[in-house]
């Protein structure tokens, strides 16, 4: 009895041995794979932002002294500038704008003649007569002049620190301005008409157009221009700041043209102006 159960126990260990050996030649060891390094963002555009403003100069770059009668003008003191900047850290940054400059149009006006062509076309029963000659009409005369100014400007700033979540800071800038006037005297402005009373058709007819612009004198210009400025942001977004500031520019070389008390040209040279500015940044981080 002793003996038969030995013989099973010793059976039993040698069919668990060789199970154990078929699990060990199936097992394969573990693969170890090292973890990928966390997905670290590129920053596109990361100190790069966009910029506009408006302007409004509340001196008068273009000095009229006099306003005879017949004069009018409609001087525009606003401005404009679209461009874009980098912070190169949290203190200095630079920028580089485009913009349209405050533009000035004058005109000294007058009574005066247009030739022309006056057709006369008369209807009856009998058919249509037809009586053609030259011809003068009264028109309005004109001495008019206009200015206007382009600058590309860099510029550099420093912002002094955020508080409550206002930057102050204080810059200035160079650049290169483009200015043009022109001037007309004894501009004429022809009105072509057609009248018809009863059968009677009347028709004038202006002479060529080109014969009306009087004598004018006009330059285009480049030259230097420069800004000192300071101001404040203040930011309402993530990417969104309000700037408001104050600029003082320059256009030292720039010619331009105004009226004297007799509607006359006066040529002057050095054209500046102060200047308030409302404009929207933003940041493309």
């Amino acid at each position: 009895m002793r003996f038969k159960s030995r013989t099973v126990l010793a059976v039993a260990a040698i069919a668990l041995m060789q199970v154990t050996r078929a699990m060990s030649a199936d097992y394969d060891p573990p693969v170890y794979v090292d973890q990928a390094p966390d997905y670290q963002p590129v920053e596109v555009g990361s100190g790069w932002y966009l910029r506009g403003d408006v302007g409004y100069a509340f001196n008068k770059p273009y000095d009229f002294s006099e306003t005879p009668a017949g004069f009018t003008t409609k001087d525009s003191p606003f401005s404009g500038s679209v461009g874009m900047g980098y912070h190169f850290n949290d203190y200095f940054r630079g920028e580089l704008n485009f913009g349209l400059l405050p533009t000035s149009k004058f005109a000294t006006s007058f009574n005066t003649t247009c030739a022309g062509t006056q057709t006369v076309s008369v209807t009856s029963a009998g058919g249509t007569n037809v009586f053609a000659g030259p011809s003068t009409r009264g028109c309005e005369g004109s001495n008019n002049g206009n200015n206007k100014a382009y600058d590309v400007m860099a510029s550099a700033f420093v912002d002094l620190g955020t508080y409550v979540g206002i930057t102050p800071y204080v810059g200035g800038g160079v650049g290169l301005a483009y200015s043009t006037y022109r001037f007309a005297q004894g501009d004429r402005h022809c009105v072509p008409s057609s009248t018809t009373v009863g059968n009677t058709t009347t028709i004038f007819e202006c002479d060529d157009p080109s014969g009306y612009k009087g004598s004018a004198k006009s330059e285009k210009q480049f030259g230097l221009t420069y800004m000192l400025g300071a101001g404040f942001a203040y930011q309402v977004s993530k990417n969104v700041s309000v700037d408001v500031g104050y600029q003082y520019v320059s256009l030292p070389s720039a010619k331009y043209v105004v009226s004297d008390g007799a509607g006359a040209p006066v040529y002057k040279k050095g054209l500046d102006y102060q200047q308030v500015k409302l404009g929207l940044r933003y940041d493309l981080w």
